[in-house]
This record gives structure tokens, sequence and C-alpha cells, in this order.
């Protein structure tokens, strides 16, 4: 026994026994547990490296969402601000066609024969006149002014002809 350098005591169920422990056992034992742990440890640390692997991709991959989630808001946000640019150009282009279209010169015409002078809305009065006295409600009147005879000839609706003074 002058390789046993400690003896312990194992316990097994009530009885217990006393172990030598020789030190080539011990070196070995120590071994086996330093490879294990060893193993264990690197294990655990390619897991870690590992979760930190996928955890970095998972990360990137939010961060590439959220930006293309950015990207679509800004897409968006730009074909709206197009959209009322447009709406803009369209209500001002109206409103300048109706500011064109707002400008009806007022006319005024006036028939002058031998220091007679008439103008011709009571010309057009005197037909409409004499188209209600014949009671025909005319949609298209032509006015045939002449000077020389002192009255309007007229053609209501292309079938009622008649002739007014034109002084």
């Amino acid at each position: 026994m002058a390789n046993i350098e400690k003896k312990e005591n194992i316990v097994f169920g009530d009885a217990v026994k006393t172990a030598e422990v020789k030190p080539a056992e011990a070196k070995t034992a120590v071994k086996k547990t330093t490879k294990t742990a060893a193993k264990k440890a690197t294990a655990k640390t390619e897991a870690a490296k590992k979760a930190v692997e996928t955890a970095a991709v998972k990360a990137e991959t939010k961060v590439e969402a959220k930006v293309e989630e950015a990207k679509e808001t800004v897409k968006e946000a730009a074909k709206a601000t197009t959209k009322k640019v447009a709406a803009k150009k369209t209500a001002v282009k109206t409103t300048a066609k109706k500011a064109v279209a707002k400008k009806e010169v007022k006319t005024e015409t006036f028939i002058q024969y031998n220091d007679e002078q008439t103008d011709m809305d009571a010309v057009l009065k005197r037909v409409e006149a004499d188209l209600k006295a014949q009671k025909v409600a005319a949609k298209d009147i032509k006015l045939y002014i002449k000077p020389q005879d002192g009255a309007c000839y007229y053609v209501a609706d292309g079938k009622v002809a008649g002739r007014v003074d034109l002084f």
C-alpha cells in the first residue's frame, strides 16, 4: 500500500466503505474531468456564439424590415403629395379658365340710318313681342336688318317669318 495516498469514505446505501485512491488514478480522473469540463465549456461557448449570431441575424432582419417599411411610408407620402400638387394645379387651371370665361365683354350694337338710331336690344325685344303675339315660343331667331326699308325681318325656328319696324 505504498502507492495509496488518501482514503475516502464512500457511502453505498447504509454501508460505508473506505476507498483507496491511487495518485495515477487521481491524475486520470482529473484529466477526464478537465476534458469533460473543457468539452462542456466549448459546447456552451459554441452555443453562445450561435445564439449571438442568430440574434444578430434576427436583429438585422428586423432592421431591414423597418427600413423597407419606412421606404414604403415615404413612397406613400410622396404619392399623396404628388396627388395634392396635381389637384392644386387642376384647381388653379380650372379657376383660371373660369376667370377667363367670366370676362365676357359687354357689347351694344347700334344701327344708324338717315339721322335715326336704334340699338339691337330694342329690335330684339320688338321681335320677341311680335312672336309672343303670334303665340310662338322660339328657340332660334335669325334677324335680317334692312335700314333702307326701316325694317327688321326675322325667321324663328326656321318656320315662322315676320317683320318689325326698325326705328
